[in-house]
């Protein structure tokens, strides 16, 4: 059956946003009274394996890693209220300042849209966070519809939001594509009935990407055969 929509994840799929992580971070810690040493350690290379699971989980994981704790840590339940003031205060100033679109993907956005597939992003980013985003980076006008880690009961992997995004798109999960960066992408797509196509420059938590089944794993956007993969090909 060809695909005739698709749903594509944010970070580390469209855009590199460890550097916003990181900035973002710093601030927060630094708002709550961490030492330097301490804000020194949640750094780009532990956010790029930790981020995915939505703010909630980064921020629990942060501090965490900042106070030598597990996320599990009762002074982290304790501080989650605080850091999560702080950092909704400086996310939506910061948003996009130090990430950049990979390359290749609003050619590849761009290339779907004219095969007139529907879009829709969908994020464990809160959707205000994700739209802005968009917006700030110019690939807001390709998508159909944004979709959040807010926008629904549970986040990736779980398969309700590509659930309720399908949906929302008026296609069938066996009819949708979902196009994301990490096993948590890929299981959320499998455990709703989609195809998962995987980049493999993004965030995958440290593991290599080519070991998570796929349809595709590809370098860029753009370099993608979207007929075929779509099932348009003559």
């Amino acid at each position: 059956m060809p695909f005739q929509a698709a749903i594509i994840d944010l970070d580390g799929t469209m855009v590199d946003t460890i550097g916003d992580f990181v900035v973002v971070l710093q601030h927060t810690l630094a708002d709550l009274g961490c030492h330097p040493v301490e804000i020194a350690r949640v750094d780009r290379a532990f956010i790029s394996l930790t981020v995915g699971k939505g703010t909630e989980d980064l921020l629990r994981r942060s501090l965490a890693q900042a106070w030598g704790l597990t996320p599990e840590a009762a002074e982290v339940a304790e501080a989650m209220p605080e850091a999560l003031h702080h950092y909704h205060e400086h996310y939506p100033r910061l948003n996009g300042e130090a990430s950049d679109v990979f390359p290749g993907v609003a050619e590849g956005l761009r290339q779907l849209r004219e095969l007139g597939v529907q879009l829709a992003c969908l994020t464990n980013k809160p959707t205000a966070f994700a739209r802005q985003l968009l917006e700030r980076k110019g690939l807001l006008p390709y998508f159909d519809q944004v979709f959040g880690g807010d926008a629904f009961e549970r986040k990736k992997p779980d398969p309700l939001p590509l659930i309720k995004t399908c949906e929302a798109l008026g296609a069938s999960t066996a009819q949708t594509l979902m196009v994301g960066d990490s096993s948590n992408d890929a299981q959320a797509a499998r455990a709703a009935g989609c195809e998962v196509l995987l980049v493999t420059y993004g965030y995958n938590h440290g593991h290599p990407i080519q070991e998570v089944p796929a349809v595709a794993h590809v370098p860029r956007l753009d370099q993608v055969n979207w007929p075929a993969v779509l099932g348009q090909a003559n």
